[in-house]
């Protein structure tokens, strides 16, 4: 039995709650000799003392002290036994109890939440029994939203709450308590401190000594940003009209971590000013503060300029002005016509806060010029005026850069660039005609000069025609030429136009391929005329039987210069001037500037020249040569070959005359490896001196043998007179047809203009008697 003397059912014994005491009472009734009655707690002894009470029973009352949480479920045993002989009996209940929980702890670490951020938080009670009841408090308030889960021993028991925190949580407790309710004073608890971040809280304030009314231009101003924020911010930024402001001081701008100083301000700085916060959890933006900046009147920009009036034509002008405030305005117009200036009464004009409207009618020729609109208000008055031109009305000026940009199989797509309109409202109009019947297919007419005509027959051209109108007429219209692509041939914008052919695009076709034909040919002709030089040359190289120099075995390479172009029209001249040919030149192939000049004159075009007569005699001083005119020292030496170039001394109109008569050319060569034996008009008879030995290319014709070979010639009768009876040694240097005999040549070949007779022809013309070298 219990404590209260009732018996106890299913032998289970309470509960009793931790810390309180409890009598157990076991009571055994009959037997002979009376039984001895003991507690028992497994095999240990824990009270024999008993008692008889009436009625032939015998009890022990097992008292327990200061029940703790070793005594749950503790079984107790009472035994009853008299003799040796029978088994003792006995009896056996266990101990309910009512436990405290061990402890409360909140799950996780205590990291910082951001505000308006949901988190779901856990805390664990252990060794409570029964299962403890679980809270949650935020400072006094406790919280809702709370679910608990046991384990399935009864042992642990989990709470989880979800917590919205907000700004204001920052730096208050949060806890979670749990509490045994059959136990007084069974409550534990753990709790956290709040740390809440949160985007800063910004608030901006234009500064405390300025009047947000009396702000005009040219004051300084500055605002004042205020920031609540955890944590504290890394950057404060400021915004006008929502486009963010740079420190610029130059400009006038001037952040300074929480204040923003504008200086002189201007109308462009009015508008809505707000200052930015910005930390690890956001941006915080200010509320807006509207700065309003006063000025005088201005003129409005993108307002008409020119208007074009008719005579006798009333012309409403608009004149717009800027202006803080603007209620008040006060306007002024004037005339200018650049005679005088004329007011024009308010009668004439309306007021409507910063708009005016002026009504104008121009009579004559001067009442066209300028109209001046000025504004005024309590800040003071316009500095410039707007200005209006009044023009005399006329035809709109034609469009420009019409270009096609869409042909489809059923639509044109055209646009243009308008021009001035005269001065009045202009439209604009597209007619499309009928390219073969110039009949009018269809008109557009727009605002804006682009046109979309649709519904057109496919396969078709059309000759369109753009103007502007206005009311006082069109002008010029700008032609195109448009087609429709065939229906199974549709393109979008996109697609290739297809290209027409047409009588003009077909005789431009036609000239640059005729070009282009003219041009091939001359490329090729070139081409076979350079092969054909080539395979000249190569003839003269292997051969020598052209009529090409040759230069004779052991001579020197001078003495092959051919003496007349005429017979070396040939090839020297043409390899020389084919690109196609290159020149083979070596070092054993060098020329003085004396042979290059030479040969220059020998490929220069044929000219007639006067026979010329040079007087060399020999010097006595260092071997030098004396001219008649002019004395030049020309040294000996055994390689070295001196050319005399003869200048023509005709005057023009002979030279024309000859031109149809030109003659070959003939050069002396001079060898002055040899001296020259002295020869005088005192020569023996019968002989006449030479000292030139006589030499014969083989190869060369009359008149290209060198001055040497000519000259030597055999003795000629001592009655013979000389020619002229000049110089000691006469070298004919051209040779002309006259009638005056002259020496033959002993060379083999005969001249070509030669007489019959083996004589060549001289002239009677005027003597040259300076010597070019």
């Amino acid at each position: 039995m219990d404590d209260k003397g009732t018996n106890i059912p299913h032998h289970i014994l309470g509960p009793y709650n931790e810390g309180s005491s409890v009598n157990i009472t076991c009571i055994a009734t009959g037997g002979r000799p009376t039984p001895r009655v003991t507690w028992w707690q497994e095999n240990a002894l824990l009270d024999d003392s008993y008692e008889q009470v009436p009625d032939r029973r015998v009890q022990n009352v097992l008292r327990l002290e200061k029940l703790g949480r070793r005594h749950l479920h503790t079984e107790f045993t009472c035994q009853a036994s008299n003799n040796n002989l029978v088994a003792p009996i006995s009896s056996t209940v266990s101990l309910d109890m009512n436990l405290r929980p061990l402890w409360v702890r909140l799950q996780g670490e205590n990291h910082p939440l951001s505000a308006d951020n949901t988190y779901e938080l856990e805390c664990e009670a252990v060794g409570a029994r029964p299962p403890p009841v679980m809270s949650w408090w935020k400072g006094s308030i406790p919280l809702r939203n709370t679910r608990e889960t046991t384990s399935p021993d009864g042992n642990t028991t989990t709470s989880t709450v979800t917590f919205v925190p907000t700004m204001e949580d920052s730096g208050k407790i949060l806890t979670c308590r749990a509490n045994t309710p059959l136990i007084d004073e069974s409550t534990l608890e753990d709790g956290w401190k709040l740390n809440i971040h949160h985007v800063p809280i910004v608030s901006l304030e234009l500064g405390s000594n300025l009047n947000a009314s009396s702000i005009r231009e040219g004051i300084d101003v500055y605002f004042e940003c205020n920031i609540k924020s955890n944590p504290w911010v890394y950057k404060v930024s400021w915004r006008h009209n929502g486009k963010t402001l740079f420190n610029n001081a130059s400009m006038g701008t001037i952040v300074s971590n929480q204040s923003l100083v504008l200086q002189s301000v201007t109308r462009a700085r009015a508008g809505l000013y707000t200052c930015v916060g910005s930390n690890q959890e956001g941006d915080g933006e200010s509320n807006p503060v509207s700065l309003d900046v006063k000025f005088a009147p201005v003129c409005k920009p993108g307002q008409q300029k020119v208007h074009g009036v008719a005579r006798q034509e009333a012309a409403k002008i608009l004149c717009e002005l800027e202006a803080n405030p603007h209620d008040a305005v006060h306007f002024t117009w004037k005339f200018n016509n650049t005679a005088e200036i004329i007011d024009i009464p308010a009668s004439h004009f309306t007021t409507d806060r910063a708009r005016s409207m002026a009504s104008y009618t121009p009579m004559t020729e001067l009442d066209y010029g300028t109209l001046l609109c000025w504004g005024r208000n309590e800040l003071g008055a316009q500095k410039a005026p707007c200005v209006f031109h009044i023009i005399p009305a006329g035809k709109p000026d034609g469009l420009q850069n019409c270009t096609i940009l869409n042909q489809t199989a059923e639509s044109l797509h055209v646009e243009c660039t308008d021009g001035f309109d005269g001065g009045l409202p202009q439209e604009f109009i597209m007619e499309v005609y009928d390219a073969v019947t110039q009949n009018l297919v269809t008109n557009v007419t727009s605002r804006v000069p682009v046109f979309t005509v649709n519904g057109l027959e496919s396969g078709l051209g059309f000759d369109i025609s753009l103007y502007a109108a206005n009311a006082k007429g069109h002008s010029d219209p700008v032609p195109l030429h448009a087609y429709t692509s065939k229906a199974a041939e549709k393109h979008t914008a996109a697609t290739p136009a297809i290209l027409h052919i047409t009588p003009i695009l077909g005789v431009l076709i036609g000239v640059v391929t005729a070009l282009v034909l003219v041009a091939v040919i001359i490329v090729v002709v070139m081409r076979l005329r350079g092969h054909g030089d080539e395979d000249v040359k190569e003839h003269e190289d292997g051969s020598g039987n052209s009529g090409r120099r040759a230069t004779p075995p052991g001579g020197d390479k001078a003495s092959s210069i051919p003496l007349n172009k005429d017979t070396d029209e040939s090839m020297d001249s043409m390899d020389e001037k084919n690109p196609d040919i290159i020149p083979q030149n070596s070092d054993t192939d060098y020329q003085d500037p004396d042979e290059k000049a030479f040969e220059k004159l020998n490929n220069a075009p044929n000219r007639i020249y006067a026979n010329m007569t040079s007087r060399l005699q020999s010097s006595p001083n260092n071997g030098m040569y004396e001219n008649t005119n002019n004395i030049m020292n020309i040294p000996k030496t055994n390689d070295e070959i001196t050319y005399a170039e003869l200048s023509p001394m005709y005057g023009t109109s002979t030279l024309r005359r000859q031109q149809s008569h030109q003659e070959p050319t003939v050069y002396a060569q001079i060898d002055v490896s040899k001296k020259l034996a002295p020869v005088t008009t005192s020569a023996p008879e019968g002989c006449h001196p030479s000292a030139l030995p006589l030499l014969h290319h083989p190869h060369l014709t009359a008149y290209q043998q060198p001055l040497h070979v000519l000259q030597q010639r055999p003795p000629r009768p001592c009655d013979e007179p000389l020619p002229d009876q000049q110089a000691d040694v006469e070298t004919p240097l051209i040779s002309r047809t006259t009638s005056t005999p002259h020496r033959e040549s002993t060379v083999g070949h005969q001249h070509p203009m030669s007489e019959p007779g083996g004589r060549i022809p001289t002239s009677q013309g005027p003597r040259v008697t300076t010597t070019r070298f």
